[in-house]
């Protein structure tokens, strides 16, 4: 008989013996049991306007030590554009999970309303051929962005078709909402507008009685085509095709709006070019027109941008493009665009008119002969020269527009006398001159001033400072009383000095001689 302290050692090694052999068969077990898990991170049931965008999201799961190959397709976006991130990838201990995403685009003209799919998931060892595990999930998109079809046989407002047999159906319906939106056309084209027309006469400005006589034909023709889909879609007509007449109907209204935007740009500009000086000023001559096809340019690239977004066209590459395209020939062309600018700074600035002399740093007296979009036209008046100058070189130097506020103009003459002349007397000869001239000003905070200045190495300097009535003249009138100080200082034995020199030499003696 064996005993119990030999039987334990010998149970022990029995069990360890066991162990060793089942636990390879467990790790070597087929694990159908084992399946993947698919977890749902998103919102499922979405709702999306024709042409727009949505995505759903999974997270695949798949917690063995095997690695899986995993296989992904879609079923039922078929007419629809679909990307989906990844479709295939493996699943292994370092990488045990992946997030799918699947973007879904509507055409501009879907052929149901809701449109649903299915996602398939399958997984595959990789040391087999056979899949060993199928998954799927639904998705579902209801789209939005069109007239309801629910809405078939009503009338507006909702209620339903009144009409008795044989009009109490669609057709029935179909004329009834033609004949309302056609009265609610009428109404507003005789009724509204001319209310409207009417309050505006009251307002300080013409501008929104242009707007209203601008707008009224239009919006009668949007009203009317808005009417014609409403009661087109009260017929019981496919919704491929109601999604094409609605494709059809955005295009038209966005020409509308085109049409709109460009005759109300053209009567604000007007309205801003009376405001400072009528069709006739810089602003009427120059920058009307400038600006006019600037924006045209806009409505028409902000136009066709929407159009192609209506159509179902993808854009984004060709603006980029076009945003590349523009950076180029903005660094290529600075120096235009840089006049360009500083252009429509000066005229929208108005420092000064044509017509309006200009002193310029150099010194040169000219005349505004005209302001273009890249250079100014100035006339030398001393020179009688034409001065071409780009519009960077007139806004970023000094100027000082003499025209301004008014044509008037202070003068100044120098003049010297001896040392030991009579400084009271030198004044009063001097106002004296100044006292009969007609061209100059004596107006009270005009009145012309003399003052002793300076003792300088040969003489007592005085400034004589007036006003003359118009800057042209102030070259005339200062040459005038330069003649008459000249005169009236020879009657009255005033010297004017001049730089003297005394040189001295010495001769072969040694003695020094003047």
């Amino acid at each position: 008989m064996v005993s119990r302290n030999r039987l334990i050692p010998v149970i022990l090694i029995v069990l360890l013996v066991s162990f060793t052999f089942i636990s390879p068969l467990s790790a070597s077990q087929d694990p159908t049991e084992i399946t993947p898990f698919i977890g749902e991170d998103d919102d499922y049931e979405k709702e999306v306007e024709v042409g727009e965008k949505t995505t759903f999201r999974w997270t695949v799961y798949f917690n063995v030590s095997e690695p899986y190959a995993v296989k992904v397709v879609t079923e039922g976006f078929e007419t629809c554009h679909t990307e989906l991130t990844p479709d295939f990838f493996i699943l292994h201990e370092d990488e045990s999970h992946r997030i799918v995403t699947l973007t879904v685009e509507l055409p501009r003209a879907p052929e149901r309303r809701v449109k649903e799919g299915e996602v398939n998931f399958t997984f595959r060892r990789l040391d087999e051929a056979e899949p060993r595990y199928q998954e799927s999930r639904r998705a579902r998109i209801e789209v939005t962005g069109l007239p309801p079809v629910e809405d078939e046989n009503t009338i507006v407002g909702g209620y339903e078709n009144p009409l008795p047999e044989p009009f109490d159906g669609p057709l029935g319906a179909f004329l009834l909402n033609l004949l309302i939106w056609f009265i609610i056309g009428m109404i507003s084209f005789f009724v509204v507008t001319p209310i409207l027309h009417a309050l505006a006469r009251k307002t300080k400005t013409d501008l929104d009685e242009k707007i209203i006589v601008m707008i009224r034909f239009p919006i009668l023709i949007l009203i009317f085509l808005y009417g014609m889909i409403y009661s087109l879609f009260r017929l019981d007509i496919p919704f491929d095709i109601r999604a094409s007449v609605f494709q059809l109907y955005a295009l038209a209204v966005l020409v509308i709006g085109i049409y709109l935007s460009y005759k109300v740009l053209g009567a604000v500009l007007n309205e801003i070019a009376v405001r400072r000086g009528g069709k006739k000023s810089p602003f009427g001559i120059v920058l009307k027109p400038v600006f006019e096809k600037i924006g045209l340019i806009i409505i028409l690239l902000i136009g066709l941008i929407i159009s192609f977004r209506i159509l179902g066209i993808e854009v984004t590459a060709v603006l980029a493009g076009a945003g590349v395209l523009g950076l180029v020939v903005a660094f290529a062309a600075q120096d235009t665009l840089s006049n360009f600018f500083s252009g429509i700074h000066l005229l929208m600035d108005r420092p000064f008119a044509m017509g309006d002399v200009l002193l310029l740093e150099s010194g040169e007296y000219c005349r505004v002969e005209k302001v273009g979009m890249r250079s100014t036209r100035l006339y030398n008046i001393r020179d009688h020269e034409m001065i071409i100058l780009p519009n960077t070189a007139i806004a970023n130097q000094k100027i000082v527009n003499v025209a301004k506020p008014d044509s008037k103009i202070r003068v100044l003459v120098n003049v010297g006398v001896a040392y030991g002349s009579d400084i009271e007397r030198v004044k009063e000869i001097l106002y004296d001159v100044l006292e009969d001239h007609e061209d100059i000003i004596h107006e009270e905070g005009f009145e012309p001033v003399v003052r002793f200045t300076e003792f300088s190495d040969s003489s007592l300097d005085f400034n004589v400072r007036f006003w003359v009535d118009h800057y042209l003249k102030q070259w005339d009138v200062a040459s005038v009383i330069r003649d008459r100080i000249d005169k009236e200082f020879r009657d009255a034995k005033v010297t004017i000095p001049f730089p003297q020199r005394t040189v001295w030499l010495k001769n072969e003696d040694g003695k020094d001689k003047k």
